[in-house]
């Protein structure tokens, strides 16, 4: 059994994580106040007219809190110039000024702002990536010369009411905490309890804390220890939640709503930033859009309905299920799983994640459907990204005959990807099917009773079983059988009991090649109920994870969170979205949910930041650029970064490094190792092609795919 500290106060049901109240001006964090929405400047602070156009742009879309960086003296002085102008315009939005490697600036600032961020590993230290020992003596010397280049500034906060965040950013970790902890969640953390212990020493408690980095994973390792870590100590402040370096367009979109969304699924976080490499105001819209759900559920808690969540977890009147999880809550790793092969696909043990995806034209329709299926599967180009398994659904007896012709027409046009084949309450429909497909995914009819349930499961299993065809039960709140709605109700431990029962009953039929998925409103918590109950069976059956956004709009946000949430914690064998969006959409979708968790890399892995007043270049058009020349470079990884404040850092898992060295400069990477200095802008594209080469990772883009 894993010993771990718990995190969250249930795994199984949403409780919003109880913190203190700590205000930045006006503007209340944590505790029961709605989860705040804030973003970040990108123009010269110096610059006052920019950087209030900025603000201006951001309050306008809702913005509730902006934050700007405050590289030198100079810029700190200048913001008592912004909050002047700002109030000439009627502009109240608290701001909050962003401090690296410059202790004089934040004591400066600090008179002129609502809340201070400083960086633990670069406040009062300097990354040298030396390799050194420390003794305990050494440490705690550490320690003491850190609190007396940071005394100061919690001093003079208390003093003037200011709030401060302590963040952490996996690539700025200090060459003290490295040697100590590593590069690990466990170092993020302790980072920042230093700073938190000395800010306790002399009664400074506004603080809030956070801790970013790249990749979702780490980020939601981090937020998790962080949060049993308050909890040992008695702690309660609230949390600032992000991804750093998401990038852009959908894939930026995508690592932040996996990474934030997983935590507040848990309950965890007070403020977001999705941090993308656009223009400020584009951020705040999808902030706002992940915070949605949580803070309608808030809200309805503060009105008192005790009834928050749309889905019960139990009928027991302590509202709670006490089960052993088998995750890792703190370090990835995935469940362990039997292989089921689905014709030529292989799903579970160590293969890759897979994608299925279903047909959205009725059976019936057959020249359609053979349409989308070519749309879903392109047997010309079997290395792009396409459904590994395609769903058909089959609805009533008319149908078969469309499938056969389906079936046929596919053999004969040279498609062999695998198919299944959903079929909903009509056990002799499945049995008519099974020569026709690679896999049955079935719902046992619910309104039967005990015998006769288990007698309809029994025949399917032992039909299954002589065809060699795996099956997939396809359970949700509406599929329980009335034996056990009748004991547990249409709730979360009636799904998990209803998989207890059919894996019994396969265990009787000596039939293992099934699967289970799960169609429900709670998506993380069902699923990881689900997991729970099948290692307290020592059941090893893969999943497939489903999602089903109601909308456009919601697919890419609401995908990315329930799926990655669950995939990032080594849950799930095989993922279907279910959405109303044309079939190239939901295949890279699909596909680029796999690339932020990492999990899949099917084409290059672009690391970078979203602009600030430090960067040395226009990072939103660069990214774009090298995006169209290298994004072909599957597996590849490549950092963008406009300054050094995370960069070597964050470029740690990168192969490849464009980093701004001074105005019209670049300086190029592989890994953490500088290769080439000052190279003028005009010329580092093709530098940075050229270095790819070298390192023979390059390959010519397909025709019409550069």
């Amino acid at each position: 059994m894993l010993v771990q500290p718990p995190y969250c106060a249930n795994p199984f049901a949403y409780t919003r994580r109880k913190t203190r109240v700590v205000y930045v001006g006006d503007v209340a964090i944590g505790g029961d106040n709605p989860i705040r929405v804030q973003s970040m400047t990108t123009a010269d602070t110096c610059d006052t007219r920019a950087v209030v156009e900025e603000i201006t742009r951001l309050v306008e879309v809702g913005c509730e809190i902006v934050r700007l960086t405050v590289p030198s003296l100079r810029d700190a002085e200048n913001l008592k110039n912004i909050k002047e102008a700002l109030k000439k315009r009627g502009i109240r939005v608290p701001l909050v000024a962003d401090i690296h490697f410059t202790p004089n600036a934040a004591l400066k600032a600090v008179e002129y702002v609502e809340k201070v961020r400083v960086n633990p590993g670069n406040y009062a230290d300097r990354k040298h990536f030396t390799v050194q020992e420390y003794s305990d003596e050494e440490y705690r010397r550490e320690l003491e010369r850190i609190e007396e280049r940071f005394k100061p500034l919690v001093l003079k906060a208390r003093q003037y009411g200011v709030a401060m965040r302590i963040g952490t950013n996996h690539g700025s970790l200090s060459d003290r905490i490295m040697n100590r902890y590593g590069d690990t969640p466990e170092g993020m953390v302790e980072s920042a309890l230093e700073f938190v212990r000395i800010c306790e020493r002399y009664d400074y408690h506004d603080i809030i804390l956070s801790m970013k980095a790249s990749n979702p994973q780490v980020t939601i390792q981090a937020y998790r220890l962080l949060a049993a870590r308050m909890q040992e100590l008695g702690m309660d402040y609230p949390f600032h939640l992000g991804v750093t370096e998401a990038g852009d367009g959908e894939d930026g979109r995508i690592k932040s709503a996996i990474g934030i969304g997983a935590l507040l699924e848990d309950g965890i976080g007070d403020t977001i930033r999705v941090s993308l490499t656009e223009a400020p105001e584009a951020e705040v819209p999808v902030a706002f859009a992940l915070v949605k759900k949580y803070n309608e559920r808030i809200a309805q808690q503060r009105a008192g309905k005790q009834d928050a969540l749309p889905v019960l977890l139990t009928r027991r009147p302590e509202g709670r299920i006490e089960i052993e999880e088998p995750r890792n809550f703190y370090a990835y790793q995935r469940r362990e799983t039997r292989v089921v092969h689905v014709g030529t696909v292989s799903i579970g043990g160590k293969e890759l994640v897979r994608v299925e995806l279903a047909t959205q034209t009725p059976l019936k329709d057959v020249e359609g459907t053979l349409a989308e299926i070519r749309q879903l599967v392109d047997p010309l180009r079997p290395e792009a990204p396409q459904s590994e398994i395609v769903q058909l659904r089959l609805t009533d007896e008319t149908e078969l005959e469309a499938l056969r012709t389906v079936t046929s027409s596919l053999r004969q046009q040279g498609i062999s990807s695998p198919l299944s084949l959903e079929v909903c309450s009509h056990p002799e429909l499945a049995l008519q099917a099974l020569p026709l497909v690679q896999k049955l995914n079935l719902t046992p009819t619910p309104q039967k009773e005990r015998e006769a349930w288990q007698e309809e499961v029994s025949c399917l299993i032992r039909a299954a079983r002589q065809a060699h065809l795996p099956l997939q039960w396809n359970l949700g709140l509406a599929t329980i059988p009335r034996h056990l709605v009748r004991r547990y109700g249409e709730t979360l431990e009636g799904i998990a009991m209803t998989a207890a029962e059919l894996i019994a009953l396969c265990r009787a039929e000596s039939y293992d090649d099934i699967l289970f998925a799960l169609d429900v409103p709670e998506v993380v918590a069902a699923n990881r109920l689900l997991v729970a109950e099948m290692h307290r069976r020592g059941a090893r059956y893969p999943l497939l994870l489903k999602t089903s956004p109601l909308s456009a709009e919601e697919a890419l946000l609401q995908s990315a969170v329930e799926l990655g949430s669950l995939l990032c914690d080594g849950i799930g064998d095989a993922i279907q979205i279910r959405a109303p969006l044309p079939p190239a959409d939901l295949i890279r979708l699909s596909f680029n949910i796999l690339q932020g968790t990492r999990l899949r890399l099917s084409k290059t892995e672009f690391i970078s930041c979203p602009s600030c007043g430090r960067t040395l270049f226009d990072l939103q058009t660069t990214t774009e650029r090298i995006k169209a020349k290298t994004g072909h470079l599957k597996g590849v990884k490549i950092a963008i970064m406009g300054c050094i404040v995370n960069g070597l850092g964050e470029m740690a898992d990168a192969d490849f490094g464009y980093v701004g060295a001074g105005p019209g400069k670049i300086n190029l990477f592989v890994g953490k190792e500088c290769v080439e200095r000052h190279i003028p802008t005009h010329l580092a594209d093709e530098k940075l092609i050229e270095l790819i080469k070298a390192h023979g990772k390059w390959r010519e883009p397909e025709t019409g795919q550069e």
